[in-house]
């Protein structure tokens, strides 16, 4: 009887000890899916490497609006006819200003899934192509001067009929579009559009560029590369490129909004701030849940879109 016993409680153990083993393995092998492939789900802390995984469709245009190679804009018409509940006068278009830390090395290709997924929300969408620090030719003011001339062009090409203009920045694209935004009054009364509106969203924007280029992330210690050297040295310049010190109270300027992840580690969530603008912090996003159709930071960008 004792070695039944025995026995019995050496099996209970030996399948107890092989079913933690099975369960401890599963969690170990069962890999998560940071693709988007499931539209229903709605993800958090988006590593780069699901945004580069996703479908791209490519631009149904391409507008050259100067001479170099890297000044255009992609071209995508609202996606109506995949939702019978929009219409091209319902949303907005968009203008889109990628970001990349402002390198060569970051072009427009890896924001193509965001201009996707704001096509099929039902808003044109014009991203803008730019020279950028190194081999591209950009840095401070050259960057920025394409933005502006992209913008410029892109408002040349709205409908008539257009009220209001969504324009949105990514990261170093935030930063651009910021500055725009300080600027854009003048440009609309040059081209006798001074009756449209901006609604402005920087999503995980710089916004202080002063501070950021002190920290020791990748993307804070290439930030002198864009200026051509550290605050210190170039005093001037970073107070005109820095949209902390610039006003954005122009009658232009509908709205102003700042997106921020509180787990981003690229841009820390103290750069989301502004004495002009209001600030919305997104539970558990990154830095790319922004560019990302299926996470929930996408959701909440599209819902501060007009």
């Amino acid at each position: 009887m004792k070695s039944t016993t025995t026995y019995l409680l050496y099996s209970l153990m030996i399948l107890a000890i092989s079913l933690f083993a099975a369960s401890a393995i599963a969690v170990v092998v069962e890999p998560a899916d940071k693709s988007g492939s499931d539209p229903n789900i709605k993800l958090v802390n988006v590593p780069y490497s699901a945004v580069a995984k996703l479908p791209q469709i490519p631009a149904t245009k391409t507008v050259k609006y100067g001479m170099d190679p890297e000044q255009y804009f992609l071209y995508w018409p609202a996606q109506v006819n995949d939702n019978t509940a929009l219409e091209d006068a319902q949303r907005a278009p968009v203008i889109m200003i990628h970001g990349g830390c402002w390198l060569s090395a970051f072009d427009i290709s890896h924001s193509i899934a965001q201009a996707n997924g704001l096509a099929q929300a039902g808003h044109t969408v014009y991203s803008i192509e730019y020279r950028r620090s190194g081999e591209t030719g950009g840095g401070w003011p050259v960057t920025f001067a394409d933005v502006m001339l992209g913008i410029t062009s892109i408002i040349e090409a709205l409908p008539e009929n257009t009220t209001t203009v969504n324009l949105i920045g990514h990261s170093a694209g935030g930063h651009l579009a910021l500055l725009a935004a300080a600027d854009i009054q003048r440009h609309l009364s040059l081209l006798g559009r001074s009756e449209l509106r901006f609604n402005i969203v920087g999503s995980a924007a710089i916004v202080d560029i002063k501070q950021y280029a002190l920290g020791q992330n990748s993307c804070q210690a290439v930030t002198s590369d864009f200026m051509a050297g550290m605050p210190d040295e170039k005093v001037s310049d970073y107070y005109v490129a820095n949209p902390l010190n610039l006003a954005l109270s122009d009658k232009a300027l509908a709205q102003i909004t700042l997106l921020q992840g509180d787990a981003d580690t690229i841009v820390p969530i103290s750069q989301a701030r502004h004495p002009d603008v209001r600030t919305i912090i997104e539970p558990g996003a990154g830095h790319f849940d922004w560019i990302h159709p299926q996470s929930s930071a996408f959701q909440t960008l599209l819902g501060v879109l007009q």
